[in-house]
């Protein structure tokens, strides 16, 4: 198995019936991606607006940073992965 760089999973090489569930678990991780990096974002910039007495500027902007950020690595993952493939096959 080859390991995705940045993301620590195992991705499979050969398709059998055990690399079909290690895809399916790969893909179904990238749904967490979205909200765990709003949700991120939006706390770091509760935080911030509590501290700041700035609420809710900073909450809105970190959600929207993690919005993008979130999808930006999506992208990222998914070219590296796509990439890997075609030099496998």
């Amino acid at each position: 198995m080859v390991s995705v760089r940045g993301v620590g999973m195992a991705f499979p090489q050969k398709p059998n019936r055990e690399n079909v569930w290690a895809q399916v678990a790969f893909y179904s991780s990238l749904g967490f991606i979205i909200p765990g990096a709003v949700v991120g974002g939006v706390l770091l910039g509760w935080f911030l607006d509590e501290h700041l007495h700035t609420a809710p500027i900073l909450s809105i902007i970190g959600g929207v940073a993690g919005a993008v950020g979130g999808i930006v690595e999506i992208y990222q993952i998914l070219t590296r992965t796509e990439k890997r493939e075609d030099r496998e096959h």
